[in-house]
Formats: structure tokens, C-alpha cells, sequence
């Protein structure tokens, strides 16, 4: 039985690059737009740095969307596996250093960072968890199939 609507040809490893390039494609958008109109005071300022960032991540999202579509059925269970255990065992990961953060005054120990500096460094620390996580069982999860 053939498929009623064609799948886009974005599977393989020059699909999983094309995604990479346009989603980095639109993260230096929403980083650069961010960058500019981060520094417009006001609220027009704020709401051109939100519609910046909310393009970028659309465009983004709208990227993984059509890279997903492309790829078979192999591969989408391995990313969602590896996401279920590497992403959530990456998070309780950077929970740790979360409430270990919140358990006591850091500010003097990191160089006295303030709370805006803390808050952003801490998004950092626990997406590259999930991420290297995501990494580990996404490996894990091949190595056991091969």
C-alpha cells in the first residue's frame, strides 16, 4: 500500500545537516535581532525582541517539524527514546545543580554574578544535560540495535 502523500526527501545524514544549518540559521536571526533590538528601550523594544525570538524559534520549530516527517520509523523511535531517558535523566542532572544553587548564597562564591546572570547560566547547565544525555542513550539506544 503506498503512502497517500509523499514524504519530504530530508532523511539521512545531508537532511539531519540541512536541518542543523537552518535551524543554526535561525538561531543567528533570533540571536543578532535579539542583540539589536535588546537595547531599544521601551516597550516597543521588548516587543521587537519577543517577535524576533518567537520567529526564530517558529522557524525553528517548523524545521524539526518537516526534518521529522522525512526520517523512518527507526529513527524517530530512537530520538524518542533517547529523549524519554537521556533528556529526563539529563534534567535531574542539572536539578542537582539547580538545588544546590537555591540551597545556598552562590552569588560570592561564582564571581558575583547577579540573579539574571544565575538564572540564564542555570537554563545553560540544564539544557546541555538533556542534551548530552539525549546523546548518551541516543548512542545507547543504536548500539543495542546493531
Amino acid at each position: 500500500m503506498s503512502d497517500p502523500k509523499p514524504r519530504p526527501a530530508f532523511g539521512g545524514t545531508i537532511g539531519y545537516l540541512g536541518a542543523l544549518g537552518l535551524t543554526l540559521v535561525a538561531g543567528v536571526f533570533g540571536a543578532l535581532g535579539s542583540s539589536y533590538f535588546g537595547a531599544w528601550p521601551g516597550m516597543t523594544g521588548l516587543l521587537l525582541t519577543l517577535l524576533v525570538n518567537a520567529a526564530a524559534l517558529g522557524a525553528a520549530l517548523l524545521v524539526g517539524v518537516w526534518w521529522w516527517r522525512g526520517i523512518d520509523e527507526a529513527a524517530r523511535e530512537a530520538h524518542k527514546w533517547a529523549w524519554w531517558w537521556g533528556g529526563c535523566s539529563g534534567m535531574i542532572v542539572g536539578a542537582v545543580f539547580l538545588l544546590t544553587a537555591l540551597s545556598r548564597p552562590i552569588e560570592a562564591e561564582l564571581g558575583g554574578l547577579d540573579m539574571n546572570q544565575l538564572f540564564a547560566g542555570g537554563m545553560v547547565v540544564v539544557l546541555l544535560c538533556q542534551v548530552i544525555g539525549y546523546g548518551i542513550a541516543w548512542a545507547v539506544w543504536w548500539a543495542q540495535r546493531r
